[in-house]
């Protein structure tokens, strides 16, 4: 099952066209991944180097924009498991417009931990692992 998060897209998520530029769709989907840390890991984000000892880089993002969002819009952002690896979760993204059944935009964004410091590859902390475990989708690889 997926984690959701709800948010208003703002005055500065838009351009002069008045829907979201493009950039700021990853703005949405790391409020989605932090907020999922704190809930899901018992971690705040911010804490996470300190208390884990490692951070979690993108080192892989590919996106489709569907439908553009418009200010005022009350969006779902859906974080979802398609795969964890030894030192690496890949997730999806989706955007939903209220009352929507398909996206406005999907992403998959592959995190790599790295000790810190030192910025080398780290295994999953366990902790880590269990939460997005606990959101893979369906028919997601381990």
């Amino acid at each position: 099952m997926a984690f959701r998060i709800t948010q208003p897209v703002r005055h500065p998520d838009v351009d002069r066209a008045g829907i979201v530029y493009f950039p700021r769709f990853y703005d949405f989907f790391h409020r989605a991944l932090e907020d999922f840390f704190s809930a899901e890991v018992g971690v705040p984000y911010h804490d996470v180097e300190e208390r884990l000892g490692v951070a979690f880089p993108v080192v892989r993002i590919e996106t489709d924009f569907e439908s553009p969002l418009a200010h005022g819009d009350q969006v779902t952002v859906e974080l979802e498991t398609e795969r964890i690896g030894a030192r690496s979760v890949a997730l999806r993204y989706r955007v939903f417009r209220p009352g929507a059944s398909s996206p406005a935009a999907t992403s998959r964004i592959v995190l790599c931990a790295v000790g810190v410091p030192g910025w080398k590859k780290a295994a999953l902390p366990d902790g880590v692992r269990r939460a997005f475990e606990r959101h893979l989708a369906a028919g997601a690889a381990r």
